[in-house]
């Protein structure tokens, strides 16, 4: 099934999903962290759905694994590039249409 996300919206719901899973965080215990209910983290999973997380939620949860903000959307040649910055502010205007 397509996902109804965009594409970089899913690849940071891929990501986030990712990261819980090799941290042994189930998706209640995610909800708790985020303070949502474990069925919209389901529904953020899942690709029949158009849901995605906030920016605040992304950044909380980056903070409570500690990782980087900024890997969520950018390559590891972005990250390098002179242009990081403003690379990061496009995608992140596009993950949040």
């Amino acid at each position: 099934m397509a996902s109804k996300n965009s594409e970089i919206q899913e690849q940071v719901i891929q990501t986030i999903k990712r990261l819980r899973t090799e941290r042994g965080i189930s998706q209640l215990a995610l909800s708790n962290i985020l303070g949502i209910s474990d069925g919209q983290v389901g529904n953020i999973e899942s690709p029949k759905y158009q849901h995605k997380y906030t920016l605040k939620q992304l950044y909380d949860f980056c903070s409570f694994v500690e990782y980087p903000f900024e890997n969520l959307f950018l390559t590891q040649e972005e990250l390098k590039s002179k242009d990081a910055i403003r690379i990061l502010i496009d995608k992140i205007i596009k993950y949040d249409e």
